[in-house]
């Protein structure tokens, strides 16, 4: 039975306003709950008064104050996510763990999709297996499973308590505090502010009459001023500073628009797509990562291929067909928890 697990992760670190960092987070947090678990990540993050253990990480984590803490405290799993997702360097930090306590199973998260050379591709699968790996999406899992890796997808997670749809009362104080008239359709995108975002397409729906469009932008993240600038002057409202409770942002919202094709720009499955769903948001998305895994379109949750497509659904909703909220009903952190538990259990 698993009765301790180690979990560390590079991104538990305040502000947690980013995918990466909000999966760590909600880890630390719900972990917790089910067993005895011990956090830690390195000396310099900000854990915004969380009780994690830090420690000064090098980038292969070899550092002998590591090795005496998994001694001392001997888990039955070591989950790790790494900030970098599946790296080569991230399966190497993962086989320092499993040397540093070999009765220990250590599984890693990977959030985000990476590809390898083929020096890389014969090092990870000759010396650097992991005891497990989880992923958010199906889209890697045929590649590592046929490396002979085990494998387990974990569908998403969104804290429902915090994400929720509001009532109309609600929406229009939050549009007085943010200065948005109740006569404009708000389009919001949450993420980093950076061309390769493919977020210049929005532009395209701010030149609608009734539409505002929202970006709010990761502190985590440098911002590309140039393209910030010329958003604003395009009309787009744009808040690149952290925000406590962002949940508000979506709720003053009436739909919510993900554009992103690159998979190396966001997380297998995007946080901020599943927070809009909890809000009850109509979603219009590009098909990336593991959203094509379990979301199937309808009237509240669409895919788009290019930008007149994109234009021709947002003009098209229709807010009273839109149940999201129940698409993701199980969608749980408490789910999520379970299945990695319940995985690293068959291994112990």
């Amino acid at each position: 039975m698993v009765k301790k697990i180690l979990f560390i992760s590079e991104a538990l670190s305040a502000p947690f306003d980013e995918g990466i960092k909000n999966v760590a987070l909600s880890l630390h947090k719900h972990l917790r709950v089910k067993r005895d678990v011990l956090s830690v990540t390195k000396t310099e993050n900000d854990t915004d008064n969380l009780k994690v253990t830090k420690i000064g990480l090098n980038k292969l984590f070899l550092n002998e104050k590591l090795r005496r803490l998994i001694k001392d405290y001997l888990p039955d799993v070591i989950l790790y996510l790494p900030e970098a997702s599946l790296t080569l360097n991230s399966f190497i930090r993962a086989k320092v763990l499993k040397l540093m306590n070999r009765s220990s199973r250590v599984g890693i998260l990977g959030v985000q999709h990476r590809e390898y050379t083929p020096l890389q591709d014969f090092i990870l699968t000759n010396f650097l297996k992991p005891d497990l790996l989880f992923l958010l999406g199906k889209s890697d899992e045929d590649f590592f499973l046929k490396r002979g890796l085990k494998v387990k997808v974990l569908p998403p997670a969104v804290d429902g308590t915090k994400f929720h749809p509001a009532k109309t009362e609600e929406k229009e104080k939050i549009r007085i505090e943010y200065n948005i008239p109740n006569n404009k359709r708000v389009v919001l995108h949450v993420g980093h502010i950076k061309r390769n975002r493919n977020i210049e397409c929005l532009s395209k729906l701010q030149a609608i009459n009734d539409i505002q469009i929202i970006i709010v932008g990761s502190t985590a993240f440098s911002v590309e001023e140039e393209l910030k600038q010329k958003m604003m002057k395009e009309g787009i409202r744009v808040i690149d500073e952290y925000i406590p409770d962002i949940s508000k942002i979506y709720k003053m919202s009436d739909a919510y628009v993900f554009p992103v094709f690159s998979s190396r720009d966001a997380i297998d499955i995007p946080l901020s797509v599943l927070e809009a769903m909890a809000c009850n948001l109509p979603v219009i998305t590009t098909r990336f990562g593991g959203l094509v895994n379990f979301f199937k379109e309808d009237e509240g949750f669409r895919y788009f291929d290019n930008t007149d497509e994109l234009v021709e659904l947002v003009k098209n909703i229709d807010v009273a067909k839109v149940s999201n909220t129940k698409k993701i009903e199980g969608f749980t952190w408490d789910r999520f928890i379970d299945e990695i538990i319940n995985a690293c259990e068959e291994l112990v």
